[in-house]
């Protein structure tokens, strides 16, 4: 479980990308090349609202046969309490122990019903770790740790703020943020967060962007500089995402890797950033 590593060390997680081909075997030959270097691995769940396999399956799948703790990501929009419940249950089966909590985006395949919110989320599976359900009926107590998303790149940061004491006290005890692209204003955030969630982990999103295309497209979503924009074809992009790490280090409990499935790219720069760790 991630409470226990995070006691001890900083952490380094890695998201990936599950395939709609079904091809696990061959993703987990990726995954295993980290092994020793990361502490656990990230799985959206239908990210961007596009379907892919279902992350809390796969997370065991890729669990047994790695070796490598996984944080499968729940995302509100298809949930009733029930569903999740009984999802939790489930997960706790399959001993997946870290949780990740979002509300999700709006889904551009199928419909979503939003009955719940991160938050909601994070209250049920806070009840089920004190042996309660939504019904009120007492169960043995199901132990996780709950994990949530943090939004450093909105322009009304306060709101995130006051979003944020929400899902604190609805039981979160880490919080993984979007890709940082602008250190000075994101330590000053961490700096304001850590006052205010002192027992909560604050894990950084440092993301690859690969192409100047990609990164215009994500530019207002996540807040990224256009001078960086500007270096990412002309500049080693591993080195630009160091000297941010670099920056970062001192005011979170770790990092969140993000490498848009060029796993061979990231793994280099996983054992770089573990040396500055």
């Amino acid at each position: 479980m991630l409470r226990e590593k995070l006691s001890k060390h900083k952490i380094i997680t890695l998201e990936i990308l599950l395939p709609t081909s079904l091809n696990l075997t061959g993703l987990s030959e990726k995954i295993e090349q980290f092994k020793g270097c990361i502490d656990a691995i990230n799985i959206p769940s239908n990210p961007l609202g596009r379907l892919r396999p279902d992350a809390l399956c796969c997370a065991h799948i890729i669990q047994q046969r790695t070796g490598i703790e996984t944080i499968p990501h729940f995302v509100a929009r298809h949930f009733t309490s029930l569903s999740f419940e009984s999802h939790l249950l489930g997960a706790a089966a399959l001993e997946i122990s870290n949780v990740l909590c979002i509300t999700g985006d709006a889904p551009v395949e199928g419909r979503g019903g939003f009955e719940l919110n991160s938050s909601r989320l994070l209250n049920i599976a806070k009840n089920l770790q004190n042996g309660v359900t939504s019904a009120r009926k007492k169960i043995n107590p199901v132990e996780f740790y709950l994990c949530t998303s943090f939004n450093s790149n909105i322009p009304n940061i306060q709101g995130e703020f006051i979003k944020s004491k929400v899902k604190y006290k609805s039981g979160a005890e880490c919080f993984f943020t979007q890709p940082v692209f602008n250190p000075p204003q994101f330590i000053e955030i961490a700096k304001q967060f850590h006052q205010l969630f002192d027992r909560a982990k604050l894990i950084a999103g440092l993301s690859f962007l690969h192409t100047k295309k990609r990164a215009f497209a994500l530019m207002k979503f996540l807040g990224i500089p256009y001078e960086y924009i500007n270096n990412i074809e002309e500049q080693d992009e591993t080195e630009m995402l160091l000297e941010t790490a670099e920056k970062l280090k001192n005011y979170v409990d770790g990092f969140y890797i993000i490498p848009i499935t060029k796993y061979a790219k990231a793994l280099g720069f996983v054992k770089k950033i573990r040396e500055i760790l």
